[in-house]
């Protein structure tokens, strides 16, 4: 009786040193998260100042219009456009970013038996979703300073989806969300991991219930 009590014992300490672990690493993960979308509100706002600064485009391949370039070049208005630009930015990158739905960590833990390729599943999907919504945050952020008129053609650089404003040429993230987005999936394996380790130990002690 005292061997299958330590057996019991030595079980129940395996899962709450995994589940310990396992919370250890969603806090990681969420910082990671974090990181993510700090780092893509500094590429959102660089991207925007650049592409305003750019004199070399021509009216019909300027991603800005002429008259919102010397608007935000006024010595008078540049330092608050650019604070009210930057607070602006924030809050559209929180809302669309800072989502469950594209965090897997912050969902209750994986099925039992959950495989590899469903967590590389995932990793696309999630850099896919990414993508998908740094796209539209763009769209977002340039609808601040000007709206097409009725009529005018859309950019070439620009779609529309489902009514919102979406950049459709290349988009490479920064090295910092890159990083950010690299040891967000890394910890994503160490969960899948330590997953499989809980999986294992509560099935003994279903076997040693029955």
């Amino acid at each position: 009786m005292n061997i299958e009590s330590d057996i019991w014992e030595n079980s129940l300490q395996k899962i709450n040193d995994i589940l310990k672990r396992l919370e250890a690493t969603r806090e990681k993960m969420e910082i990671e998260a974090d990181i993510f979308v700090e780092a893509t509100k500094q590429f959102i706002s660089e991207w925007i100042q650049r592409e305003i600064e750019m004199p070399v485009f021509s009216p019909e391949s300027s991603f800005f219009p002429e008259n919102l370039k010397s608007e935000l070049k006024k010595p008078d208005g540049s330092k608050s456009d650019l604070i009210d630009l930057s607070l602006k930015i924030s809050d559209i990158v929180e809302t669309n970013l800072n989502r469950d739905n594209y965090w897997i960590h912050r969902c209750a833990r994986f099925q039992p038996g959950i495989s590899r390729d469903y967590i590389e599943f995932q990793k696309e999907k999630i850099r896919r979703e990414l993508t998908s919504s740094v796209r539209i945050i763009l769209g977002c952020t340039t609808e601040i300073f000007w709206k097409l008129e009725e009529g005018e053609p859309e950019n070439k650089a620009w779609v529309n989806e489902l009514g919102r404003r979406k950049y459709a040429c290349f988009l490479r993230f920064s090295d910092e969300m890159t990083a950010s987005l690299n040891s967000y999936f890394e910890l994503l394996e160490e969960l899948l991991i330590l997953n499989h380790k809980l999986d294992e130990e509560m099935l003994k002690i279903d076997g040693k219930k029955a």
